[in-house]
């Protein structure tokens, strides 16, 4: 009460008081009845000074003092908040943000050091303009309007709003929009802080577009490209991966152990060694290659390249791996490989085949020879003979020249073929030529996939089917002959089938023919089998089987 009580009344209070006090005296000094004017005096000051003094006190001393503690307290409290705010001007003065300060129209009534330096305008030319001062005209009317309607709304806008500085040119700025509420809970004014992003973005576009060339590099290349950090996690898989593996860079990602799983269990001892080596940092360039199983099970050969890279500070930072495919290279080097040694064993087997064929040419058609030479000599020096006799001479004269012939002509047959390595080839060729000259068809098939046989092989081969044909052609008389090849896992099966006189059994049993004694000797010096079945008038079936080893 005495708080809110005005001067005027504390006065009344303080008068009717001493009123009070001395009507109180003079009520006990009458009661008293002393008749001493001093006794009267000193009774008065007493009992005026013991009533007056705490009313003087409560209604005037005490709230004259609460006055002057507020007083002080309110002194006191302004110079605190005064040096808050010196405080708070200075720090928004010197700040390196850009603090701007509008009214609800948007004109601007404060900016500190930092925003004049952003926009190039000095505090005088920007005081009282509008913010549209600033416009680039990069925005849409529509971007203006959202943040309009934000902050208008009492809400924070927060955005990049690309300026225009006094010389033109334009800058990009990270933007807080604060409106400011009076007690009314209506907004009065908006705080703008912003700071100048130009050079960061422009670094960031940079950045961007350098990743994006560098990303699109490697996107793009042919090889499966990574880079491993220190801790061998992948930091990159290339696109190329899928192509290769069959599986997306994203699974390389999420389990980098895919890396070493994909690997051929042959070659998982190789791939683990190299990555021992490859954890080393002071280990340069290593080249290894390997196996892996794609997705689907395919097989594919890795050219696998890695190497260190060191940072521009000189730190370790993983290393780059380049994988290529080189399964064709590596089926084109086995071809090629395997071309060379079948030429090798071909010049072998020719070489060998001239040698023994020489040599076959030699004891057969020497002898040849040597019978005819006989015979000539003695036609030439004996007496004449008679008819019959000289024309038994000149017919086996004759049939002796003939097998020379054919001989010849045989041998030449399998030297002039394409491929000597053909089996098929070669018999047919042979037995073609056998076909032009006689009476008999032959029919010729190969069932199975061939094999390579030796040159020993081959010519013994075609010495039993040279026979066999001689035979046909000369004494079987048949009409039709039948030749099959079957290769076999393991051997080689030859039938030869005709429908001629055949073969008396016993000539069979005891080789009494010398065509027979001769192709059971040829099968035997291959560590393979003859079988003849034959009757008289029902033809012959001769089956020859060889190993291939």
């Amino acid at each position: 009460m005495i708080k809110n009580s005005t001067p005027s009344r504390l006065i009344l209070l303080i008068i009717g008081g001493l009123f009070l006090s001395e009507l109180i005296t003079m009520g006990i000094i009458y009661l008293v009845k002393s008749p001493s004017y001093l006794n009267t005096a000193i009774i008065d000051s007493f009992i005026l000074t013991l009533f007056a003094t705490p009313l003087l006190y409560y209604l005037s001393l005490r709230p004259l003092l609460k006055v002057i503690s507020e007083r002080e307290s309110e002194i006191a409290r302004r110079q605190e908040v005064e040096a808050q705010l010196r405080v708070q001007t200075t720090a928004l003065e010197t700040a390196a943000n850009g603090v701007l300060i509008t009214d609800i129209d948007g004109n601007i009534i404060w900016a500190n050091q930092a925003f004049a330096q952003i926009s190039g305008y000095s505090f005088e030319e920007f005081l009282g303009k509008k913010t549209s001062l600033l416009k680039s005209g990069v925005h849409a009317q529509d971007f203006y309007k959202d943040l309009w309607d934000t902050i208008l709304s009492g809400k924070v806008w927060r955005g990049e709003i690309t300026n225009r500085r006094k010389d033109g040119s334009h800058y990009i700025s990270e933007v807080t929009i604060t409106p400011v509420l009076n007690s009314s809970n209506m907004v009065e004014n908006f705080i703008s802080i912003q700071q100048d992003v130009t050079e960061r973005r422009q670094a960031e576009i940079a950045l961007r577009k350098s990743e994006e060339k560098f990303r699109n590099l490697l996107d793009w290349t042919y090889d499966w490209e990574i880079w491993m950090d220190a801790q061998d996690r992948v930091m990159y898989n290339s696109p190329s991966c899928e192509r290769i593996t069959g599986y997306p860079p994203e699974y390389f990602m999420e389990n980098p152990d895919l890396l070493k799983d994909i690997v051929h269990p042959d070659d998982r001892a190789i791939f683990e060694a190299h990555i021992v080596q490859a954890h080393d940092e002071s280990a340069g360039a290593i080249n290894v290659e390997y196996r892996i199983l794609a997705k689907d099970g395919t097989e594919h050969w890795i050219g696998h390249n890695c190497r260190p890279l060191i940072g521009s500070d000189g730190r370790y930072l993983g290393r780059r791996v380049s994988n290529r495919d080189i399964t064709e290279q590596r089926r084109a080097e086995a071809e090629i490989r395997g071309r060379e040694q079948k030429e090798r064993l071909l010049t072998q087997t020719i070489h060998t085949m001239q040698i023994n064929i020489a040599r076959d040419l030699h004891d057969t058609i020497g002898q040849n020879i040597s019978f005819l030479r006989m015979k000539l000599d003695h036609l030439s020096g004996a007496d004449i003979q008679s008819q019959a006799d000289l024309q038994a001479d000149i017919k086996n004269m004759s049939k002796v020249a003939n097998e020379s012939y054919d001989l010849v002509r045989g041998t030449l047959a399998v030297l002039q073929s394409e491929n000597v390595t053909d089996l098929f080839r070669v018999f047919a060729r042979y037995a073609k030529q056998v076909e032009e000259r006689s009476q008999t068809r032959i029919d010729f098939a190969s069932h199975g996939e061939p094999k390579l046989l030796s040159a020993n092989q081959m010519r013994q081969l075609f010495y039993i089917f040279r026979e066999a044909l001689s035979n046909i052609e000369k004494h079987a008389k048949a009409s039709q002959a039948f030749i099959k090849l079957i290769w076999n896992d393991k051997e080689l099966t030859l039938i030869i089938l005709d429908d001629g006189c055949g073969i008396e059994d016993a000539g069979i049993l005891h080789d009494s023919h010398y065509g027979l004694k001769f192709m059971r000797e040829r099968a035997e010096l291959l560590n393979g089998s003859i079988a003849i079945d034959s009757a008289v008038g029902a033809g012959t079936n001769i089956t020859i089987s060889m190993p291939y080893g």
